[in-house]
Parts: structure tokens; sequence; C-alpha cells
């Protein structure tokens, strides 16, 4: 018999997602402890984003630039590409979350290897998706376990690449030959929080493959390299279509003005973790 007093109900599928749990922040008898799981960098953010930052404590009345234009410009120009094709996000993970919005219907699939990134489940339940993992070699993504999985119901594919925890990375031509045995209309998502810190020669973050592709996104972070981490601060270059979409429901002030300030203040020279001990 229903309930006299019925209340509201999440989606089933909201419900059957397991809460993403973060890192330990603290320990026993510590004043300062780094996550170094979530690679927050001991060396900080460098004094030009920090003052970067507080310049804009004065400032705090007014709404932030909504396309983030300065900061689109600023990544274009340190890595070579067209501001029109960069979309910048609350961090890579409020990107994730939004291509997995717009790309899924209910029942689509997200493919996923087995310890990639524990928000690529999150997200694709949360927009009525199913996860699907493919099994990784001796931790390690591998392509052949991807595309195994690949059925006609396969929308997203997620790659961590490097990845976190295990510190592995697959080559980019190991990467494009995933993104060639994935159907046409599925979109590849590279998250490369971590490329900064790859010198491996046979390695890419994925610009090449985003501007010859057009079902291929590169997402970035300023929280591991630049040492932004608490301003959550991300960034994605992408096929112009695939940011047609997600600008249509993005929100229009998703980044706040100090962070909009601070980041391209933070390329304005070497990273931290280019420049060693040594800040910007």
């Amino acid at each position: 018999m229903p309930s006299k007093n019925p209340r509201p109900e999440p989606r089933p599928e909201i419900m059957a997602i397991d809460a993403y749990i973060p890192g330990k922040s603290g320990a026993a008898g510590l004043s300062k402890v780094y996550k170094l799981s979530s690679n927050e960098s001991p060396l900080g953010a460098s004094p030009r984003a920090i003052e970067a930052f507080r310049d804009e404590a004065d400032r705090l009345a007014f709404y932030p630039d909504g396309s983030a234009v300065a900061l689109r410009s600023a990544i274009a120009e340190r890595h070579g590409l067209d501001p029109e094709r960069i979309i910048c996000g609350n961090g890579s993970d409020e990107l994730i979350s939004l291509l997995a919005q717009v790309y899924l219907r209910p029942g689509d699939e997200g493919l996923y290897s087995e310890f990639g990134f524990l928000e690529f489940p999150i997200a694709v339940r949360a927009a009525g998706g199913v996860p699907v993992i493919a099994s990784e070699d001796r931790f390690k993504a591998s392509v052949d376990a991807l595309l195994a999985r690949i059925s006609a119901k396969t929308r997203l594919v997620f790659l961590a690449n490097p990845n976190n925890p295990t510190g592995a990375y697959l080559p980019i031509g190991e990467v494009e030959r995933l993104q060639a045995g994935i159907p046409s209309d599925a979109l590849l998502i590279l998250d490369s929080a971590y490329a900064e810190y790859v010198r491996e020669k046979d390695y890419a973050a994925g610009i090449e493959l985003v501007s010859s592709c057009e079902n291929v996104v590169m997402l970035r972070t300023f929280s591991k390299a630049y040492g932004l981490a608490g301003l959550r601060l991300g960034w994605g270059y992408a096929p112009a279509h695939v940011l047609d979409a997600l600008n249509r429901v993005r929100n229009p002030f998703n980044i706040n003005a100090p962070a909009l300030a601070a980041g391209p203040a933070a390329l304005a020279g070497a990273a931290p973790v280019e420049a060693g001990v040594a800040h910007n």
C-alpha cells in the first residue's frame, strides 16, 4: 500500500552511485600534510598567482567573466591552441560531468579502464548511463580490453593518461589506435591531468588528436602542476561542435573571479613542476 506521506525520491541510478571519498587531509601530530595521492604541490602556487588572487578581493561584488576570455587566451598562447576551441571549468571534473550530461541518454554506456578516475562512473550514472569497465594489464590501461568492451550503446570512452594512482601511461600510438577503433559517434575523452609530469618521447597529451578528429576531447587542470587545487580550475580542448553543445548547458558563471585571475598569472612563467623548487 502506498505511503500516505510520500517523499521526493531521486532517480534509482543516483542511489546506485558510490559517493566519491577524498583522501585524508590530515595526520595526527603533523601541522602540514600534502596529499600526494592527489598530487597536491608542496611547492604551492606561484607568487604571481597568489598576488592575482589577492588583487580580486576588492572586486568580489562583481560577477566573473562568464566566457573566461582572458584565461582561454592565456591557455591558448601557452600551448599554441585556438582559444575558440577551449572551454574552462570548475575543475576538469566539472567538464567530465558536463560531457556525460550532454552525450549520454538513459541506457547509453560510458567505458573506462579498471583503475581509472573514480569520477568517470559517477558522472556516467548521474547522467542515466551505464558504466562499463575494461580490465587492465598489470595496472595499465589496455587498448585491446577497451575495444573488446565496445558495444552499440557505447557513447563515451574515458582514458586517464597518465593514470592516477597507478602512474602508468599509454604511448600516443596506442591512444591513436584506440581512437581509430571506437565508433565515430562515440566520444573519446582524454583526461590528461598529469600530462606535465611525463617526459617520455612517445607520450602526447592529445592536442594533435583533438585537432585532427571530430570525436576526441582533451582535459587538463591547474590543480597539479600549477599548485592551484584549492581554486578548482580546469580546461578542455575539443572540436567546435562539442564546445557548442557543452556551452549550452554550462553554468554561465562556473568559474569564480579569483580563479580566473590566478590562472593566467600561473601561466605567465614556468610551472613549479617545470622549474624545480623555483617559483615564477
